[in-house]
């Protein structure tokens, strides 16, 4: 790699499946749009190249076509481009990949995991690199930063096929990881003959050649199944830099999983991890938060830690909700917004609600994937009974707002209760009327890599009561901006949240003068993006 001097001017790509406001799905999004904003205020030039889906509604201009080899033949590729916050963003459209049945984000494969996800995300990277190639702008380009498993075919592009060579050895690489549980494996081979299928299908050239040199071993999944292309390892073995979302969870990285414990570690991954490390060249860089979108001052009525009587005006906001409610999920059911079962749910929730009740409990709220990431521990039995049971016993309202492969699961719980509310959808609006009224945030998240909604919460004042694991145990400080439980073994974890949360009701009940020390603490708490923009700052430009 050459040494990278002060004096030129810098560009950074990124290369991302999501963006926030052109396409998201999850907290990717919200990382690539925010870093590259910060990136952008620094005074360099940064760029993102994602793909064109079907669901983007953001106005952009086409500019012309390119070539891009996949499979056996040459695909042409159309390239849009528009700006956001001073980057610009290069949508490449495919139809076949990108529209139609595979219009959205991600794509469910029911037979095969990832199999359609793993080619569409195989092309993409095969047109990133052509297209810098091919585009005299991209040409100026000296970091690729690329972002989870859907950009490793990129990196194994980049160091066997020899058409990239040259810009194999004048551009730097970092490969960020946002959550190792997802690697997109797919097998090299495969006697199954269906169009794209295997890593030989999308690379018919380059497949046999890696066979012979014996690269395939390092790109091989290092569990079973043995004999598959795991992308995420890829770009952790072929990037110059690799680094996850906070200090703890890369930690956590480096170890191995432990079942008993329910622990997610290296998910396989943890050698490879391990060896980075040892090499320098793996980092926790914590995200940040963009505190001038996430702020309470915007609301109506707005309010601040800083403004008189804030306390007051926050307690509006949860009257305001509560009373709103019912005539919210209402203009839902009437829009479609909702599944007809959660839709016939809430009408029988509905029947039985009484604001006056709900203002008075503590207002427990969620907003999160219904997954096993988020929500398992709340569904395992706990002395007899799901431990959500138990929560749902205490003198509380619970709000969720949630979607995923495990939302009929937790309404079959939580829609049961008269103090409980699911609602299965997602708003950006309604989310931050939730984060606004609540009282505790509840987060019992098995893993997780940073996590964004904890900070939200702080933000608008509702107390996060978080699993102490990954980015949740490097942003909580317990009893000072939320609350904190942890255990040494899964029985013991989930009597501690139970223990943490009837302390925290206490708290809020019985010492509203602390409650209310805690949530100034928690408004006031920074996590913007100026300490981690100098640790990417330095991954990309430092020899």
């Amino acid at each position: 790699m050459r040494k990278r001097t002060s004096t030129r001017k810098h560009h950074v790509l990124m290369v991302a499946a999501e963006c926030r406001d052109i396409a998201t799905a999850g907290g990717l999004g919200d990382v690539v749009r925010e870093l590259s904003k910060a990136i952008h205020r620094r005074g360099i030039l940064v760029s993102i190249a994602m793909p064109y889906y079907g669901v983007v509604t953001k106005s952009a201009v086409s500019l012309g076509k390119f070539k891009v080899p996949f499979g056996n033949r040459s695909w042409e590729v159309e390239w849009f481009r528009c700006t956001l916050d001073g980057a610009t963003i290069y949508l490449l459209r495919k139809r076949e990949f990108f529209d139609g049945r595979n219009k959205t984000v991600y794509i469910h494969s029911r037979q095969h995991p990832f199999e359609d996800d793993g080619r569409r995300f195989a092309f993409f990277s095969s047109a990133v690199l052509a297209f810098i190639q091919q585009y005299a702008q991209l040409r100026s380009v000296d970091t690729l930063h690329c972002h989870d498993w859907h950009t490793g075919a990129l990196f194994t592009l980049l160091k066997y096929d020899p058409r990239y060579k040259d810009l194999s050895e004048r551009v730097r690489t970092v490969f960020t990881i946002h959550n190792l549980e997802y690697q997109g494996v797919r097998p090299f081979s495969s006697r199954i003959r269906r169009r794209w299928f295997a890593f030989s299908d999308w690379f018919p050239s380059l497949y046999p050649s890696l066979k012979a040199s014996g690269a395939i071993h390092d790109l091989r999944n290092p569990k079973p199944p043995l004999r598959w292309f795991n992308p995420m390892r890829a770009a952790v073995q072929l990037s110059d830099h690799v680094n996850t979302v906070s200090p703890s969870y890369a930690l956590e990285l480096t170890r191995a999983d432990n079942p008993k414990l329910n622990f997610s570690g290296g998910r396989g991954l943890e050698h490879d991890i391990a060896r980075r490390k040892r090499q320098r060249r793996f980092h926790g860089i914590l995200n940040g938060l963009d505190h001038a979108i996430h702020t309470p001052s915007t609301l109506r009525p707005a309010f601040d830690v800083t403004m008189p009587g804030w306390e007051k005006i926050r307690m509006q906001h949860k009257y305001a909700l509560i009373q709103q409610l019912p005539s919210k999920i209402t203009q839902f059911q009437q829009a479609g917004r909702l599944p007809t079962w959660n839709a016939k749910e809430l009408t029988t929730q509905l029947s039985t609600y009484h604001v006056s009740e709900w203002v008075a409990r503590p207002l427990v709220i969620m907003v999160t994937r219904a997954a096993d990431q988020k929500i398992k521990m709340l569904m395992e039995k706990h002395h007899g009974k799901p431990l959500l049971e138990h929560i749902l016993h205490r003198d509380l309202s619970l709000l969720i707002l949630a979607t995923g492969e495990r939302e009929r699961i937790l309404s079959n719980i939580v829609n049961l209760h008269p103090n409980a509310i699911f609602i299965c959808a997602f708003e950006r609006t309604l989310a931050r009327r939730i984060y606004a009224a609540g009282d505790l945030f509840l987060m019992p998240s098995d893993f997780e890599p940073c996590g964004i909604s904890q900070l939200i919460s702080m933000r608008y004042g509702c107390l996060p009561l978080v699993h102490g694991i990954g980015g949740l145990q490097d942003t909580v400080d317990h009893n000072t901006t939320g609350f904190v439980f942890t255990g040494n073994t899964r029985a013991r974890t989930r009597q501690a949240l139970l223990e943490t949360l009837d302390a925290a009701l206490h708290r809020f009940i019985h010492d509203r003068r602390r409650w209310r020390q805690m949530q100034r603490q928690a408004m006031q708490a920074r996590f913007d993006w100026t300490a981690s923009i100098e640790q990417y700052l330095a991954l990309y430009f430092d020899s």
